[in-house]
Protein backbone atom coordinates (compact mmCIF):
# COMPACT_ATOMS: atom_id res chain seq x y z
CA UNK A 1 0.00 0.00 0.00
CA UNK A 2 3.21 2.24 1.10
CA UNK A 3 3.91 2.46 -3.04
CA UNK A 4 0.23 3.37 -3.81
CA UNK A 5 -0.12 5.95 -0.95
CA UNK A 6 2.80 7.54 -2.22
CA UNK A 7 1.20 7.85 -5.84
CA UNK A 8 -1.56 9.95 -4.21
CA UNK A 9 -4.14 9.65 -1.74
CA UNK A 10 -6.93 11.91 -0.47
CA UNK A 11 -7.37 12.79 3.48
CA UNK A 12 -10.70 13.04 4.63
CA UNK A 13 -11.00 14.35 8.68
CA UNK A 14 -14.29 14.13 10.57
CA UNK A 15 -15.61 16.29 12.94
CA UNK A 16 -15.82 16.31 16.53
CA UNK A 17 -14.84 19.68 18.31
CA UNK A 18 -11.95 19.64 20.19
CA UNK A 19 -11.07 16.13 19.65
CA UNK A 20 -10.48 17.04 16.24
CA UNK A 21 -6.98 18.78 17.75
CA UNK A 22 -5.67 14.89 17.00
CA UNK A 23 -5.72 15.34 13.31
CA UNK A 24 -2.82 17.85 13.58
CA UNK A 25 -1.18 14.44 15.20
CA UNK A 26 -2.79 12.03 12.10
CA UNK A 27 -0.78 15.18 9.60
CA UNK A 28 2.55 15.01 11.61
CA UNK A 29 3.19 10.89 11.22
CA UNK A 30 1.73 11.11 7.66
CA UNK A 31 4.69 14.06 7.22
CA UNK A 32 6.87 11.55 8.92
CA UNK A 33 6.30 8.94 6.75
CA UNK A 34 6.99 10.80 3.78
CA UNK A 35 2.94 10.83 2.81
CA UNK A 36 1.50 13.81 1.18
CA UNK A 37 -2.16 13.85 0.21
CA UNK A 38 -2.98 15.25 -3.25
CA UNK A 39 -6.51 16.37 -1.52
CA UNK A 40 -8.05 17.21 1.55
CA UNK A 41 -11.70 16.62 2.88
CA UNK A 42 -12.79 17.57 5.91
CA UNK A 43 -15.84 18.44 8.06
CA UNK A 44 -16.58 20.88 11.11
CA UNK A 45 -13.34 20.52 12.99
CA UNK A 46 -11.92 18.29 10.47
CA UNK A 47 -12.54 21.34 8.30
CA UNK A 48 -10.51 23.96 10.39
CA UNK A 49 -7.60 21.47 10.13
CA UNK A 50 -7.70 20.96 6.76
CA UNK A 51 -7.96 24.34 6.06
CA UNK A 52 -4.73 24.87 7.85
CA UNK A 53 -2.68 21.75 5.88
CA UNK A 54 -4.43 23.29 2.70
CA UNK A 55 -2.82 26.51 3.40
CA UNK A 56 0.27 25.22 3.99
CA UNK A 57 0.93 25.26 8.05
CA UNK A 58 2.89 22.52 8.88
CA UNK A 59 1.82 20.02 11.49
CA UNK A 60 4.13 21.59 14.76
CA UNK A 61 3.44 25.40 13.66
CA UNK A 62 -0.17 23.94 13.57
CA UNK A 63 -0.19 22.72 17.07
CA UNK A 64 0.93 25.92 18.56
CA UNK A 65 -1.30 28.14 16.78
CA UNK A 66 -4.36 25.62 18.15
CA UNK A 67 -2.58 26.17 21.75
CA UNK A 68 -2.73 29.91 21.61
CA UNK A 69 -6.06 29.70 20.37
CA UNK A 70 -8.77 29.65 23.06
CA UNK A 71 -12.16 28.81 21.48
CA UNK A 72 -14.10 29.62 24.49
CA UNK A 73 -12.91 33.25 24.15
CA UNK A 74 -13.69 33.51 20.28
CA UNK A 75 -16.89 32.50 20.30
CA UNK A 76 -20.22 34.79 21.27
CA UNK A 77 -23.77 33.70 23.27
CA UNK A 78 -26.78 34.35 21.98
CA UNK A 79 -26.20 33.32 17.62
CA UNK A 80 -29.49 33.23 15.49
CA UNK A 81 -30.99 29.92 16.22
CA UNK A 82 -28.43 28.48 18.11
CA UNK A 83 -26.74 29.33 21.50
CA UNK A 84 -23.27 30.97 20.10
CA UNK A 85 -22.14 33.73 17.44
CA UNK A 86 -19.35 31.73 15.71
CA UNK A 87 -18.00 34.73 13.76
CA UNK A 88 -15.45 36.12 15.95
CA UNK A 89 -13.93 32.51 16.11
CA UNK A 90 -14.19 32.59 12.30
CA UNK A 91 -12.46 35.88 12.55
CA UNK A 92 -9.75 34.56 14.54
CA UNK A 93 -8.68 32.01 12.00
CA UNK A 94 -8.38 35.15 9.62
CA UNK A 95 -4.64 36.00 10.76
CA UNK A 96 -3.75 32.17 10.66
CA UNK A 97 -5.11 30.90 6.96
CA UNK A 98 -5.91 34.61 6.05
CA UNK A 99 -9.15 35.09 3.48
CA UNK A 100 -8.72 33.23 0.59
CA UNK A 101 -10.50 31.58 -1.96
CA UNK A 102 -10.70 27.98 -1.44
CA UNK A 103 -9.71 27.25 -4.99
CA UNK A 104 -6.32 29.67 -4.45
CA UNK A 105 -5.37 27.27 -1.36
CA UNK A 106 -2.05 25.98 -2.32
CA UNK A 107 -3.48 22.49 -1.90
CA UNK A 108 -6.68 21.16 -3.34
CA UNK A 109 -9.72 21.54 -0.03
CA UNK A 110 -12.88 20.73 -0.46
CA UNK A 111 -14.74 21.58 2.74
CA UNK A 112 -17.88 19.57 3.83
CA UNK A 113 -21.48 20.38 4.87
CA UNK A 114 -24.30 19.67 5.05
CA UNK A 115 -28.03 20.90 3.09
CA UNK A 116 -30.54 20.34 5.12
CA UNK A 117 -33.56 20.89 2.46
CA UNK A 118 -31.97 18.74 0.11
CA UNK A 119 -31.14 16.09 2.82
CA UNK A 120 -27.07 15.46 1.59
CA UNK A 121 -24.11 15.90 2.35
CA UNK A 122 -22.24 18.46 -0.32
CA UNK A 123 -18.47 19.20 -1.10
CA UNK A 124 -17.77 22.76 -0.76
CA UNK A 125 -14.86 23.39 -3.44
CA UNK A 126 -14.89 27.01 -4.39
CA UNK A 127 -15.93 30.62 -2.93
CA UNK A 128 -14.46 32.06 0.40
CA UNK A 129 -12.83 30.19 2.94
CA UNK A 130 -14.08 31.15 6.02
CA UNK A 131 -17.79 31.06 4.11
CA UNK A 132 -17.57 27.25 3.67
CA UNK A 133 -16.05 26.95 7.05
CA UNK A 134 -18.84 29.20 8.84
CA UNK A 135 -21.24 26.16 6.95
CA UNK A 136 -19.38 23.19 8.22
CA UNK A 137 -18.94 24.36 11.86
CA UNK A 138 -23.00 24.87 12.39
CA UNK A 139 -23.42 22.08 14.87
CA UNK A 140 -26.95 21.98 15.37
CA UNK A 141 -28.21 24.24 18.09
CA UNK A 142 -24.85 25.05 19.48
CA UNK A 143 -23.92 27.54 16.03
CA UNK A 144 -26.49 28.56 13.92
CA UNK A 145 -27.12 27.38 9.94
CA UNK A 146 -26.61 29.33 7.13
CA UNK A 147 -29.23 30.08 4.53
CA UNK A 148 -28.29 30.11 0.99
CA UNK A 149 -30.18 30.41 -2.09
CA UNK A 150 -32.43 28.09 -1.54
CA UNK A 151 -30.40 25.75 0.61
CA UNK A 152 -29.44 25.70 4.81
CA UNK A 153 -26.69 24.44 5.52
CA UNK A 154 -25.03 23.08 8.80
CA UNK A 155 -22.25 20.65 10.25
CA UNK A 156 -22.69 16.94 8.14
CA UNK A 157 -21.26 15.56 10.99
CA UNK A 158 -24.18 13.80 12.32
CA UNK A 159 -24.92 12.37 9.11
CA UNK A 160 -21.16 11.18 7.89
CA UNK A 161 -19.00 11.43 10.32
CA UNK A 162 -15.82 10.52 8.01
CA UNK A 163 -16.87 12.52 4.63
CA UNK A 164 -15.62 9.77 2.22
CA UNK A 165 -18.36 9.71 0.01
CA UNK A 166 -17.39 12.89 -0.82
CA UNK A 167 -13.82 12.33 -1.15
CA UNK A 168 -14.43 9.54 -3.61
CA UNK A 169 -17.06 11.85 -5.15
CA UNK A 170 -13.86 14.09 -6.13
CA UNK A 171 -11.37 12.02 -6.49
CA UNK A 172 -10.33 8.00 -7.64
CA UNK A 173 -7.54 7.95 -5.26
CA UNK A 174 -6.97 6.24 -2.12
CA UNK A 175 -8.48 7.80 0.80
CA UNK A 176 -7.48 7.81 4.30
CA UNK A 177 -9.99 9.01 6.77
CA UNK A 178 -9.44 9.65 10.36
CA UNK A 179 -12.35 9.05 12.81
CA UNK A 180 -12.50 10.83 15.85
CA UNK A 181 -16.21 11.55 16.49
CA UNK A 182 -19.53 9.27 16.50
CA UNK A 183 -22.66 10.03 14.58
CA UNK A 184 -26.12 10.58 15.85
CA UNK A 185 -27.96 7.19 17.55
CA UNK A 186 -29.26 5.09 15.08
CA UNK A 187 -32.02 4.62 16.85
CA UNK A 188 -32.95 8.36 15.23
CA UNK A 189 -33.68 6.34 11.98
CA UNK A 190 -35.30 3.29 13.21
CA UNK A 191 -38.75 3.41 11.33
CA UNK A 192 -40.79 3.90 14.28
CA UNK A 193 -38.96 6.49 15.51
CA UNK A 194 -37.66 8.24 11.90
CA UNK A 195 -41.61 8.04 10.74
CA UNK A 196 -42.17 10.15 14.45
CA UNK A 197 -39.57 12.78 13.76
CA UNK A 198 -40.84 12.94 9.76
CA UNK A 199 -44.54 13.69 10.90
CA UNK A 200 -43.28 16.13 13.38
CA UNK A 201 -41.28 17.99 10.78
CA UNK A 202 -44.29 18.10 8.61
CA UNK A 203 -46.43 19.80 11.29
CA UNK A 204 -43.70 22.16 12.32
CA UNK A 205 -43.24 22.84 8.54
CA UNK A 206 -46.58 23.37 7.71
CA UNK A 207 -47.64 27.00 6.05
CA UNK A 208 -43.87 27.86 6.00
CA UNK A 209 -42.50 29.53 3.23
CA UNK A 210 -39.88 27.92 1.88
CA UNK A 211 -37.55 31.28 1.59
CA UNK A 212 -37.57 32.04 5.42
CA UNK A 213 -35.65 30.43 8.12
CA UNK A 214 -37.74 31.16 11.09
CA UNK A 215 -36.93 28.93 14.18
CA UNK A 216 -40.20 26.48 12.93
CA UNK A 217 -38.92 26.39 9.71
CA UNK A 218 -35.21 25.16 11.26
CA UNK A 219 -36.87 23.08 14.09
CA UNK A 220 -38.96 21.37 10.67
CA UNK A 221 -35.72 20.81 8.74
CA UNK A 222 -33.72 18.88 11.66
CA UNK A 223 -36.27 16.72 12.61
CA UNK A 224 -37.20 15.52 9.33
CA UNK A 225 -33.18 14.96 8.91
CA UNK A 226 -32.63 13.40 12.08
CA UNK A 227 -34.53 10.63 11.01
CA UNK A 228 -32.55 9.84 7.78
CA UNK A 229 -30.15 6.96 8.12
CA UNK A 230 -25.97 7.77 8.96
CA UNK A 231 -23.86 7.14 5.88
CA UNK A 232 -20.43 5.06 6.53
CA UNK A 233 -18.25 4.44 3.75
CA UNK A 234 -15.24 2.34 4.22
CA UNK A 235 -11.85 4.19 3.28
CA UNK A 236 -8.98 2.53 2.21
CA UNK A 237 -7.31 3.11 5.74
CA UNK A 238 -8.63 4.17 8.75
CA UNK A 239 -7.31 5.95 11.60
CA UNK A 240 -9.35 5.61 14.55
CA UNK A 241 -7.41 7.59 17.58
CA UNK A 242 -8.06 6.63 20.81
CA UNK A 243 -9.17 9.69 22.70
CA UNK A 244 -10.90 8.61 25.58
CA UNK A 245 -13.71 10.51 27.13
CA UNK A 246 -12.14 13.58 25.92
CA UNK A 247 -15.80 15.19 24.90
CA UNK A 248 -15.95 17.75 22.09
CA UNK A 249 -16.60 20.71 23.68
CA UNK A 250 -13.00 21.01 25.48
CA UNK A 251 -11.07 22.55 23.15
CA UNK A 252 -7.68 23.26 25.66
CA UNK A 253 -6.53 19.51 25.53
CA UNK A 254 -4.71 20.54 22.20
CA UNK A 255 -1.14 18.77 22.62
CA UNK A 256 -2.82 15.65 24.48
CA UNK A 257 -4.92 15.20 21.01
CA UNK A 258 -2.02 15.69 19.20
CA UNK A 259 0.29 13.17 20.62
CA UNK A 260 -2.65 10.29 20.78
CA UNK A 261 -3.22 11.58 17.36
CA UNK A 262 0.08 10.74 16.52
CA UNK A 263 0.53 7.27 18.04
CA UNK A 264 -2.36 5.95 16.92
CA UNK A 265 -1.84 7.18 12.96
CA UNK A 266 1.74 6.21 13.71
CA UNK A 267 0.53 2.63 14.93
CA UNK A 268 -2.13 2.12 12.04
CA UNK A 269 0.32 3.59 9.14
CA UNK A 270 3.02 0.82 10.53
CA UNK A 271 0.01 -1.93 11.01
CA UNK A 272 -0.87 -1.45 7.24
CA UNK A 273 2.75 -1.60 6.00
CA UNK A 274 3.04 2.37 5.41
CA UNK A 275 5.73 4.19 5.59
CA UNK A 276 7.29 1.48 8.05
CA UNK A 277 11.31 1.86 6.95
CA UNK A 278 10.66 5.88 7.53
CA UNK A 279 9.39 5.20 11.33
CA UNK A 280 11.82 3.08 11.98
CA UNK A 281 14.84 5.17 10.77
Amino acid sequence: MTRVLESGFTLALGGGGGRGWAHIGVAQALDEAGLHPGLVVGTSIGAIVGAGIAAGLAPREMERLAGEFSVSRSVRRGGRLALFDPRPLLEGLRPIVGDPLIEELPLPLAVSAYDLVAGQPTAITSGRLLDALERSIAVPIVFPPTALEGSVWCDAGPWESVPVSLARSLSVAPVIGVWIDIPKPSLLASPPVASLLRRLGGRLGTGIPSDELTARRYAALLATRWADPVHVEAPDLMIRPRLGLTPGWQFARVSRMVELGHRDARAALLAAGVGAQRHVA
